[in-house]
Formats: structure tokens, C-alpha cells, sequence
């Protein structure tokens, strides 16, 4: 029989739901940019909104969750310095699918429509950049389908841990990992569609079994390779 290797055999940085690309491809259109200024938990625009402009993170990071008529969201991916988003709905002209919110002090480049299609038609570079950028958010997107479809908490924890950790993690002398930003319980419940309290109790037995610690209120990940061996285990 054939064994089938799926996206969680295959973890890596498409994978990871902070998403950062190099701002040098988008150089040909930030010259004649206009450059805003969000503060933490300013709205860009809300799902369902039609908007005009495409948005480019320059500094800081902007979260885009998916809300269900109930209140409830399931955050999608997190845009870092670099990368773009309301690509969509400039090109289909249909609604955002998604509410885009600054999760820190965020500036935003904002490209008008005529002028984002305009550069596509003329800068072949640029068409491949937007490919590329639009090829890591369906990968990401098809992974976390898998994740909800297939895979218990833990694994869902796990992905979105190593997502942390492939983005902001820094290696220490002794060999630990240290985050170097800080994130909420209910900021990963959001992201790997648990509650607050899966993520909490999680947390709570990692932190007993000495796998997690923290430091001046940064996660440090004592020893990767035993914490993925154990969130891995058939046994949870």
C-alpha cells in the first residue's frame, strides 16, 4: 500500500499562519504609495467590505479573521512587514472575505486599485511576486483545512506553536528557543480554532512537564525536539 504524506509531514513555512515576505518585490509600487498609520486593534476594513486599495505591511502586523454570524472568528493568517493583503477583492471585485485588524502599531502602505492592476499589466516581476505571495496563502489555507478536518488539539497546537517558533523564535546558547514577542491564550485559541480553555489546560501540562517556561513573560520552548516527539505521541 502507498503512504500518502500529507502537509503535516511536510511542515515548514508555508505552513506557519505568520506570514512575512520581502518588501524588495514590491518596490515598483510603494514609490507612489500612500502610507498610513494604524494603532494595535484598528480595524482596516471589515469582512464584507468592498474595498479600493491594495494594503502592504511596512512595519507591524495585521491579523485577517473570518467571523461567523454568531460572533465566533477563526483567524486566518497574520500579515507581517512585507506582505500584502485585500488582494482579492481588487482583482474579483467581490466583498472581503475576511476582517483585517492592526495587531500592533501598524504602518500600511495603500495602493489604489487602478493603480495595483496597472502594474500587473506592465511588471511581469511583479505579476510573479503576487503569484507567489497568493501560492503561500492557498497552502496555507489548504493546511489549516486539513488541521480542522483531521487533527485533534494537540497537533493543531503543535503546528501553530512551530509557526511561532519558524517566525519569532531565537535560539539561545543552551539550545532553547525564546519567542521574541507575546501572544495570548485566546490568540492561539483563534488561530487553531479551540477555545481559550483547551489552549489554557495545553499550556498548563506542557509548562508541568518542564517543556515550556517563560521568561520576563516570553515562551521559551526548553527542548523542541522532546515537546514535538511528545505532541506527536499516538498516545494523546
Amino acid at each position: 500500500m502507498t503512504k500518502l504524506t500529507t502537509s503535516r509531514d511536510m511542515f515548514s513555512s508555508h505552513m506557519s499562519p505568520w506570514v512575512k515576505m520581502d518588501d524588495k518585490d514590491w518596490a515598483s509600487i510603494i514609490s507612489d504609495a500612500t502610507l498610513e498609520t494604524f494603532k494595535k486593534g484598528d480595524t482596516i476594513y471589515h469582512q464584507g467590505d468592498m474595498t479600493t486599495c491594495l494594503y502592504l505591511v511596512k512595519k507591524g502586523r495585521v491579523v485577517l479573521d473570518v467571523y461567523a454570524k454568531n460572533g465566533k472568528k477563526r483567524s486566518i493568517y497574520i500579515a507581517d512587514s512585507g506582505t500584502c493583503f485585500g488582494e482579492l477583492s481588487c482583482l474579483d471585485q467581490y466583498p472581503c472575505y475576511c476582517t483585517a485588524t492592526a495587531c500592533t502599531k501598524t504602518e500600511l502602505y495603500l495602493i489604489p486599485r487602478e493603480r495595483f492592476l496597472k502594474e500587473l499589466d506592465v511588471n511581469p516581476d511583479f505579476s510573479l511576486a503576487l503569484l507567489r505571495s497568493l501560492a503561500l496563502k492557498t497552502r496555507l489555507i489548504t493546511g489549516l483545512l486539513e488541521q480542522l478536518s483531521f487533527d485533534d488539539s494537540y497537533t493543531r497546537f503543535y503546528h501553530s506553536l512551530m509557526g511561532l517558533i519558524e517566525r519569532y523564535g531565537v535560539q539561545t546558547k543552551e539550545g532553547h528557543y525564546r519567542l521574541s514577542i507575546k501572544f495570548t491564550h485566546q490568540e492561539m485559541a483563534y488561530q487553531t480554532g479551540l477555545s481559550r480553555v483547551s489552549i489554557s489546560n495545553i499550556f498548563l501540562t506542557l509548562t508541568n512537564k518542564g517543556y515550556l517556561t517563560k521568561d520576563q513573560g516570553y515562551l521559551v520552548v526548553q527542548d523542541l525536539d522532546s515537546l514535538r516527539e511528545y505532541l506527536m505521541s499516538e498516545d494523546l
